[in-house]
């Protein structure tokens, strides 16, 4: 982490001029293209991942909720029903003791009263006192045996206990890797950011590319350790093993759930029994009084009022009665809210010359290619090439132009072509060695085994002469300092194609064809093999990254 923190340092710290120069300095359009750069940064695979992941959790989450929520309201429904059939059976006693007082008082014959009426009113009080003894005897059952046993409620907090403590532990590890995944995320942002400065650090000063070409080494590596340590965190393996708790947890839910539902039904399957007996007999006292009430003829009636004689009637006015029920009913539901990250990108920006100004430099160094490739050096003098190569953006562009050159024709006509070349190299390494300039130096090197004469054009077994063997002997390629600088160089190089070519998803080892000849570029310029070895694990160790990679560099060397 502090070559990491160093890393980032020496990038910001170096480019804060050029920052502070292309901040007051941007043109109307920049601000449109940086925002169309920083919209490409949420394609990380690490935000696609983890969002895929967050939407699973919320819904794993809310289906356990739910079950959680019916089985304990589910709970104390029951216990509110079986509240619900206590008030009903003290409103049941309360109307039987009323419809005792009601029998007591209720003495409503008069003498001289006809046998059919008497039988009627006798028959009434009888059915309200059958009424008053059935209802007693439903609403004892009723109290005795429709009641819900509790057999849940223990076993349910245990459960929920169970959940909570899984969720818990899932919780834990989610926000480990949620935490590990936004370092991840963040190291791949810096790792880019990286990768585009040191391609936009192109003209700059030698110095400052290497620089933020070393810095950049230390960044990458982090980004790859982080990014397979989030890969080997196991969280597909914890997943689902808290899917499989929470599924077998469900499952026992489920089980309390029915278990309450079948104490319910029986619960209320009884009372329905209990009612229908109830009603049965009510309807038998009906029919008695029903029979006694058809019995009465007005006539009849009468007739045996006048056998009898008069007689005065008291009336009784009845009251009236009225019954009441009560139904309870409680519903929750949770929501779960989902949380969002986001992320600010600040990216810094390079100015290069002008295009004007590089066209300038290449016209005047194009007659030097010209005079290498048309094979005419007395069109040009070396003294005022010297002039030249005292900035370190010519010798760059000078560079640039050999090498496009050698892509179109890397056969030189003639050795006068080949020794001209190796003049003006010299000259080009000179200058590049007194201002510690290893880029001109490496740019070099990537063509000194390309650009080649032939002794005998006409003869297909002639020899063949390449460039090293003309600039070999340089003091430039004696100096230790110069190919510590370049392998830091090539690393960085080689690190940059791996990112670029996969995200730093593949293994760490060598893949650009100049690292895997760099030990061979040493030996060709004059280096000691074991000096070479120990170099490469030197810069490596500096620079942090693992023995194997440095073994792999010397191995593909060797081979």
């Amino acid at each position: 982490m502090r070559a990491l923190r160093h890393g980032m340092g020496v990038l910001r710290s170096l480019l804060l001029g050029k920052y502070l120069h292309s901040t007051y300095t941007r043109h109307p359009g920049d601000e449109a293209s940086e925002r169309q750069d920083g919209s490409t940064s949420s394609d990380s695979p690490a935000v696609v991942r983890q969002t895929s992941l967050d939407e699973e959790v919320v819904f794993a989450s809310a289906s356990i909720a739910a079950c959680v929520n019916r089985v304990e309201n589910g709970i104390k429904t029951n216990q509110l029903l079986n509240d619900s059939l206590k008030d009903f059976c003290k409103i049941g006693f309360d109307y039987v003791d009323r419809l005792q007082a009601l029998v007591n008082r209720m003495n409503i014959t008069f003498p001289g009263e006809s046998e059919g009426a008497l039988n009627a009113i006798e028959s009434l009080r009888s059915y309200i006192t059958k009424t008053m003894d059935n209802q007693r005897e439903f609403l004892e059952a009723v109290s005795h045996e429709c009641v819900i046993e509790d057999r849940c409620s223990g076993k349910f907090y245990e459960i929920k206990g169970e959940i909570e403590q899984s969720k818990l532990q899932y919780s834990e590890v989610e926000a480990e890797r949620c935490t590990l995944a936004a370092v991840v995320e963040d190291l791949y942002l810096q790792s880019k950011e990286a990768v585009n400065l040191c391609s936009e650090a192109h003209h700059e000063p030698p110095l400052v590319k290497t620089n933020m070409h070393k810095a950049l080494i230390p960044v990458f590596l982090r980004f790859m350790e982080k990014n397979r340590e989030l890969k080997n965190m196991g969280f597909d393996v914890s997943r689902s093993r808290h899917d499989k708790e929470i599924s077998m947890l469900k499952t026992s839910l489920k089980n309390l759930d029915c278990d309450r539902i079948i104490g319910l039904r029986d619960c209320l399957s009884k009372f329905m029994v209990y009612e229908t007996a109830r009603v049965r007999n009510a309807q038998y006292d009906m029919s008695t009084l029903i029979n006694a009430v058809n019995d009465l003829e007005p006539e009849i009636e009468w007739s045996t009022f006048e056998a009898g004689g008069h007689r005065d009637v008291d009336t009784t006015v009845y009251d009236s009665l009225a019954q009441t029920t009560r139904q309870y009913a409680n519903f929750l539901k949770n929501a779960i809210p989902e949380v969002f990250r986001s992320y600010a990108i600040t990216r810094l920006t390079l100015s290069g010359p002008k295009a004007r100004v590089l066209q300038r430099i290449e016209r005047t160094l194009s007659k030097y290619i010209d005079a290498v490739w048309n094979n005419d050096a007395d069109s040009v003098s070396v003294k005022d090439f010297v002039g030249e190569m005292q900035s370190s953006l010519v010798r760059q562009v000078f560079c640039s132009m050999i090498t496009s050159s050698s892509l179109r024709n890397n056969q030189l006509q003639s050795i006068i072509a080949m020794k001209l070349l190796a003049r003006l190299i010299g000259v080009l390494l000179t200058f590049s060695q007194r201002q510690r300039d290893a880029w001109s130096g490496y740019a070099i090197l990537r063509v000194s085994n390309f650009i080649h004469i032939v002794k005998d054009p006409q003869n297909q077994q002639t020899e063949m002469y390449t460039l090293t063997m003309f600039i070999q002997n340089h003091e430039y390629w004696s100096r230790i300092a110069f190919w510590e600088e370049c392998l830091v160089i090539v690393i960085s190089q080689d690190l940059k194609a791996v990112f670029e070519d996969s995200g730093g998803d593949h293994a760490l080892k060598p893949v650009t064809k100049e690292l895997k000849y760099f030990v061979n570029w040493m030996k060709e310029f004059g280096i000691n093999p074991v000096e070479a070895h120990e170099l490469v694990k030197r810069i490596c160790s500096q620079v942090e990254l693992p023995e194997d990679y440095a073994q792999c560099i010397i191995d593909t060397g060797e081979n």
